[in-house]
Parts: C-alpha cells; sequence; structure tokens
C-alpha cells in the first residue's frame, strides 16, 4: 500500500502559481490551518480559492489572503474578514482582488455536481436579480431556474478529527460542513488529520470520506477548540 503520509510542506509542494484550491471549514471552523500555514510558507501566488468564507484576518483562508496569495476567492460570505473588501477597492501593484459570491447551498451544490460528475444544478435563488447576469434561465413545469455549473479545483485541503493511514476520514461534530464535498470535487486531496489512527481502527458506519479520495496525509494538526 502507498504511503500517503508526508509533512505538510511536501503535500503542499505540487501547489503552484496559478492553482485552483478548495480549502474546507465554516468560519474556520474544519480548516486545515497547518496546510493553510504550509501554503502561506511555500508562496504561490495568483491563487484561486473556493471556501464557504475567507475566513479571519489571521485565521484560515484569511492568511492566504493577508499574504497576497489570492487572485480570487469564491465564497457565499467575507464579511468577517475586513482585508477582503480593502483588496477588492485597493489595486496595488496589480493585486486588487477580485471575490465572486455565490449563495451558501448553490455553492454546495455546485461543489457537489463536480464531485458526482454532474453537468450543473439548477435552482431558483437569484432568478430575476443580479446573481442571473449571463447564466441560462431553464423553465422546469412552469417555474424558471438558473442553471448552475460545477464547481472543481485542481487541490483540496480538508481537515479530519481522525484519519487512518489509508486515508478515510472520521469528522467531530460540526468540523465536517464542507470537507466531504471538496474531498470529491478536487484532482488532488490533501488531508490534515488531528489524529492518525491505524488501518481498522475508524468505525466504517462513521467514515464520512473514504480514503480512495485521499492522496495525501498530514499529521499534526491542532483540535478545534469548540467543535
Amino acid at each position: 500500500m502507498k504511503n500517503k503520509i508526508m509533512a505538510a510542506e511536501q503535500a503542499v509542494a505540487p501547489i503552484g502559481d496559478g492553482a485552483v484550491i478548495m480549502i474546507g471549514g465554516f468560519m474556520a471552523c474544519g480548516t486545515p490551518e497547518i496546510l493553510v500555514d504550509a501554503l502561506v510558507a511555500k508562496g504561490p501566488k495568483g491563487l484561486t480559492v473556493i471556501g464557504n468564507d475567507a475566513g479571519f484576518p489571521n485565521r484560515g483562508i484569511g492568511k492566504l489572503i493577508h499574504a497576497g496569495l489570492v487572485k480570487t476567492v469564491i465564497a457565499s460570505h467575507v464579511g468577517l474578514n475586513p482585508e477582503v473588501a480593502q483588496r477588492m477597492n485597493t489595486d496595488v501593484a496589480g493585486d486588487k482582488l477580485e471575490c465572486v459570491l455565490v449563495p451558501q447551498g448553490t455553492l454546495a451544490e455546485r461543489i457537489r455536481a463536480a464531485g458526482f460528475g454532474l453537468g450543473g444544478i439548477l435552482t431558483p435563488t437569484g432568478v430575476g436579480t443580479i446573481v442571473a447576469e449571463g447564466k441560462r434561465v431553464l423553465n422546469v413545469g412552469g417555474r424558471d431556474y438558473l442553471l448552475e455549473e460545477p464547481l472543481h479545483a485542481d487541490f483540496a485541503l480538508v481537515r479530519g478529527s481522525k484519519i487512518d493511514k489509508f486515508g478515510n476520514i472520521w469528522f467531530h461534530g460540526t468540523t465536517v460542513n464542507f470537507n466531504p464535498l471538496m474531498a470529491a470535487a478536487a484532482d488532488h486531496v490533501i488531508a490534515a488529520a488531528v489524529e492518525l489512527v491505524e488501518i481498522g481502527d475508524l468505525d466504517p458506519n462513521s467514515v464520512s470520506v473514504s480514503g480512495i479520495l485521499v492522496d495525501t496525509i498530514v499529521g499534526g494538526e491542532q483540535p478545534w477548540p469548540i467543535a
């Protein structure tokens, strides 16, 4: 069996300039901080980051934005990080941040569509608003729906409470959030574990992400204090 376990800096080494990255978490709960820190240290530029939100200035996706590594952020909410608005409105040496806001349910389903090989989803959310600009509108059963295309990524950075050495993942409480969806929607999945366990130690009924989706495992993630 392939050894998937490596140090954080080795795990993020394949992530280069211009990569599209999904990062799990909800207000940084469930975000793999050890991987974000390693990515900040590596310093790839022009990243497109897909996540529920933009984290905080000193936590989660916010660390990447603060480091100037993000060109585009695709999220459902960015109000927790005032630096997003500052960078959206300030073009310093071509460093202006593009922010694409997507309704949270639509964001989740677009990621799910990519993971399950679907050509898109139909949703009434946004019909008749600026959200519909440039998108196809389909009428089904007398009701208009927007066709929203799948969201796919080159890499997904996810966080698990317990991960076995094959990559099967168990999540504690609300840390699960976007992580399983993202693990299915990326070409290369890097998972950070709070606790590494042996194969067979996890109850199969508690596994939310199968190890067949996980390419790399990193230990040393810190427990989330309130999950």
